[in-house]
């Protein structure tokens, strides 16, 4: 049997994806590759075909590492014609320069050095996926970046910059983004990626109107007349997209609520409108988003990893348990399955288990930013604020969203570190600087220092002057008024709210405050009114136990043993 029939067959089960099968006859193929009777008519260019075909082969068989062995072996025998040539052509013109013979043989030469080069390129950019599949992104982007500009196509680029984003080299992905839209404007992930890496709008309506001239009179066009100009969409999703980045999630809610009413039943928009309420802590919102999503779409998994989120903050235990257990069915490969595993685990109290769940979802992909900041609230909780700060910075390279920066000042603020916690604060507001979560943050962080709470104190008047009912500022002035014993101040505050702000947590504070002034029975009506709107507040269900002991005279601090005694 001649090595271009078995070379075909093997191609012709690879296009049907019988994969085992053409591996093995593949085996066969290389076997005869080393025969001696062959070594003679085989060309290196032909070589390089035959290794690549089998390692495609150890691809779709999921064996990367044999794969990129062989694609190694592909690579060796480029450098090997790669050398032929060059020394063939250094005769040539050694012979006779000026014959118009070797001129043309040397022109065919060039093709041919070109090809081989370009086929290198693939070759390389096959290893690169094959690292990426492997969890490996430092070993991926080294191998691409030895790739000349002149063999960098779109999905190569693409890639790169993904690769550069990951490892933390924001700069260079903006630029390679900025590269594959000017191969193709059409990019969208592109544009999405420059959104997200905090390009601004302005800068994102200049690259816009360079690939799209008549961008903003189709704007006005889609208006009147054409409410699918692609040209037009592509600049309101980009929109969509620079909202979530500066963490203005009313904002963001409203731009996507318009765009769906455009496109209705538009997976990837509702799953951005999922996200945006989770973001904002509209979790209910957010589930019922979810929810839709998967009535569209029920093999969906991208994004569950916030609607796993928003169950587990609404106490919809069974629920996440049921979306655990749907996403090991659809794919229990994908990092957002595990996520969904630790968040339930969590929820049980396991938190041991929890976070073995996502050290196993890291080693499957470690590029998911929740997966980050699962974990590094996981060793929070478990005391450890060391590893904390590793996963949450590690989860600011992958996406600086705001939640990334709670956590690092958290953990910073876990090590008394007073000075690292403000420049994270201060890094999140210069990034954000219209989130009232940023401002919150700062905020937070100057009320931990007596000498600075009356700036902390600002800072949390001005969030409650733009959104009075934002109950994070509420209870972080009602923490100040408490750490300068001001109580009658705090629950002068807190009572006014809760007139129009009916709130759990806003209850529960209030309680303590009154058991704080002694004020029992006022404190025990409120903790009941707070385990009546939401009967898994913990801290309400502690906070009245411990009071009950309290009023029998029974130091709540004492453990059962020294109470028998």
């Amino acid at each position: 049997m001649m090595l271009d029939e078995v070379h075909g067959y093997v191609n012709e089960l690879m296009s049907q994806a019988v994969y085992d099968s053409a591996e093995v006859l593949g085996t066969f193929l290389l076997s005869s590759m080393g025969a001696s009777s062959n070594n003679a008519h085989l060309t290196p260019a032909v070589r390089v075909e035959y290794l690549v075909t089998y390692a495609r082969a150890l691809v779709g068989k999921g064996e990367h590492v044999r794969a990129i062995a062989y694609y190694r072996q592909a690579l060796q025998n480029c450098e090997i014609h790669a050398r032929k040539s060059a020394g063939a052509a250094n005769r040539a013109f050694s012979a006779l320069s000026s014959s118009s013979p070797f001129r043309s043989s040397g022109a065919g030469r060039r093709a041919e050095d070109d090809l081989l080069a370009e086929k290198e390129a693939t070759i390389k950019f096959e290893v690169a996926k094959c690292h990426v599949a492997l969890n490996s992104p430092r070993a991926a982007l080294a191998e691409l970046e030895t790739v000349t500009s002149r063999y960098r196509t779109l999905p190569l680029l693409l890639t790169l910059a993904k690769l550069y984003r990951v490892n933390g080299y924001e700069r260079a992905a903006g630029s390679t983004y900025r590269e594959c839209l000017r191969l193709c404007p059409y990019a969208v992930e592109a544009w999405v990626a420059l959104a997200e890496l905090g390009v601004k709008s302005e800068d994102l309506a200049s690259i816009l109107s360079q690939h799209f001239p008549a961008e903003r009179a189709a704007a006005v066009q889609q208006q009147q007349q054409q409410p699918l100009d692609l040209q037009s969409w592509i600049s309101q999703f980009v929109s969509c997209h620079r909202l979530k980045r500066a963490d203005e999630a009313d904002k963001s809610v409203a731009a996507l609520g318009g765009f769906i009413q455009t496109f209705p039943n538009n997976v990837h928009l509702m799953l951005e409108l999922a996200q945006a309420h989770t973001v904002a802590g509209n979790y209910r919102d957010a589930v019922s988003c979810f929810q839709h999503v998967r009535a569209v779409d029920s093999a969906c998994v991208s994004k569950m990893d916030h609607y796993a989120v928003a169950l587990n903050a609404t106490n919809n235990v069974v629920e996440l348990n049921r979306l655990t257990h749907d996403l090991l069915r659809i794919d229990n490969r994908k990092p957002e399955t595990w996520v969904a595993a630790s968040l339930y685990w969590d929820s049980k109290g396991d938190r041991l288990r929890a976070l073995s769940y996502v050290e196993k979802g890291l080693r499957l992909d470690d590029t998911l930013p929740m997966l980050h900041l699962l974990k590094g609230n996981l060793c929070l909780k478990l005391n450890r604020p060391d590893s904390a700060v590793s996963s949450f910075r590690k989860a600011q390279t992958l996406e600086p969203s705001i939640s990334a920066f709670e956590g690092l000042a958290k953990a910073y603020a876990a090590f008394r570190k007073h000075k690292e916690a403000l420049v994270t604060a201060r890094e999140a507001v210069r990034l954000m600087p219209s989130s009232p979560r940023a401002l919150l943050l700062l905020g937070s962080v100057y009320a931990k220092q007596g000498e600075t709470r009356a700036r902390a104190m600002k800072i949390f008047e001005s969030v409650l002057r733009s959104n009075p009912n934002c109950k994070e500022a509420i209870l972080a002035v009602i923490d100040i008024h408490v750490a300068n014993r001001n109580l009658v101040a705090a629950e002068h505050i807190l009572s006014k709210h809760l007139e129009s702000n009916v709130n759990d947590d806003l209850h529960t504070r209030l309680a303590g405050i009154f058991v704080e002034g002694q004020k029992y029975g006022q404190a025990v009506e409120h903790y009941h009114i707070a385990l009546s709107l939401n009967e898994a507040n913990e801290e309400a269900a502690t906070g009245l136990e411990r009071l009950e002991k309290i009023m029998k005279g029974i130091d709540p601090d004492l453990l059962p043993d020294d109470e028998d005694e």
